[in-house]
């Protein structure tokens, strides 16, 4: 049986959520389902002071409790972060049961997914994933990524969106549109963008 990963990002806005586990791995972990609009239901007897605080702002919907089965009723993505293998194992059975997607922190064989190592440059995402053979290496990458990748990607990528609305609210044949997307989206613009982009902060800084 293959093992091969499907890459996807998906779009979790309003779509329930729930993050089994209330220590500072849950609050990290449920932070990046913030990021995304996600509905996040907290289910620990016990949480960290961030996690309360979210609560109490009505960010998150904590239950604190035991976990029990139902909980999972209606999620979308579940995440286990007990530190228990007992409740690990029972929390993906239950998801698996209703459809939902889970993972159990490093717990490899209770997840339909993993977290890859993510470069973020605004709406630029490069996600990096080993299928769970070297957490180390993907790290390594980012790292090195990073570097390529600066943040003059994160202003350059705005003006790529712009300029693409602007052609297809434009007149222009479909041909001559997309060689025209394509000529933009190259290094050589990137580069000139990038020095533009250099050139007017050395001017604010001395202005």
């Amino acid at each position: 049986m293959s093992n091969a990963l499907f890459p996807i990002f998906l779009k979790l806005r309003d779509r329930r959520c729930v993050v089994v586990g209330g220590g500072a791995i849950a609050e990290q972990k449920l932070k990046s389902l913030l990021e995304t609009g996600a509905t996040v239901i907290v289910v620990s007897p016990n949480a960290t002071a961030t996690i309360q605080q979210y609560a109490r702002e009505g960010v998150v919907d904590w239950k604190k409790k035991i976990f029990e089965p139902s909980d999972l009723d209606g999620a979308l993505l579940v995440i286990s972060a007990t530190a228990s293998r007992e409740v690990d194992e029972l929390v993906y059975r239950e998801s698996e049961r209703r459809g939902a997607l889970c993972n159990a922190v490093d717990d490899p064989p209770r997840c339909h997914f993993y977290y890859p190592s993510i470069i973020r440059r605004g709406d630029l995402q490069i996600a990096i994933s080993t299928n769970g053979k070297s957490p180390a290496l993907a790290q390594r990458l980012r790292r090195e990524l990073e570097e390529t990748f600066d943040s003059s990607y994160e202003g350059w990528l705005e003006w790529l969106g712009k300029v693409r609305e602007l052609y297809f609210n434009s007149p222009i044949e479909s041909g001559t549109r997309v060689r025209s997307l394509h000529h933009i989206a190259s290094r050589t613009v990137y580069e000139r963008f990038r020095e533009s982009r250099a050139a007017r902060l050395k001017e604010a800084s001395h202005g």
